[in-house]
């Protein structure tokens, strides 16, 4: 989990290098929050759930795909909401608070929201830098100064370049001389 994680992490900001570097706060108008609450007593299986739709290959397509790629760990885990339910519902059938089925499946069905949003979430966050990234090239080429432009280089090619026209430069002084 933890090495799927750190690929992704590391992945989308190479991914997204060229975009611009400037720091833009967007506001949300319309923030999704997701609440899930449940007895403390079932949280080991609320976690194994979640373990199971974390761990996964994710690619980094260069779309903005992963709320996709988020939403087809809910079929590849079903399996395994099964078995943690079955273990959630025997747990709590000696506990205080109990929940019964339907809240139960509640509970786990907002997980697998909350698993899908965040995807959503990276798409949004791709799409904000995709549209930057266009933003500033377009803003760079209609900046650009037209006509006479000064390049600048790098300490080896200016080296270069006055070694080549050294050669010019004495020979034009020998025949000021003669």
């Amino acid at each position: 989990m933890l090495s799927t994680f750190l690929g992704l992490a590391m992945s989308l900001p190479l991914t997204l290098q060229g975009a611009a570097e400037t720091v833009i706060a967007v506001k949300n108008d319309d923030p999704e929050t997701w609440v899930v609450e449940y007895p403390r007593i079932i949280r080991p299986f609320v976690v194994q759930y979640r373990q199971c739709l974390n761990v996964s290959d994710r690619r980094v397509t260069g779309q903005a795909d992963f709320e996709q790629q988020h939403r087809t760990d809910i079929p590849r885990c079903a399996k395994q909401r099964e078995k943690v339910m079955m273990g959630a519902a025997a747990e709590m059938a000696g506990a205080k608070t109990r929940l019964n089925a339907a809240q139960l499946d509640a509970v786990f069905d907002t997980v697998g929201f909350i698993h899908v949003a965040r995807g959503r979430d990276l798409d949004d966050q791709f799409r904000q830098r995709v549209v930057a990234s266009e933003r500033a090239q377009t803003q760079y080429f209609d900046e650009k100064p037209k006509g006479l432009v000064l390049e600048l280089f790098d300490a080896s090619v200016v080296k270069s370049r006055a070694e080549l026209s050294e050669p010019a430069q004495t020979g034009a002084q020998d025949k000021a001389q003669d």
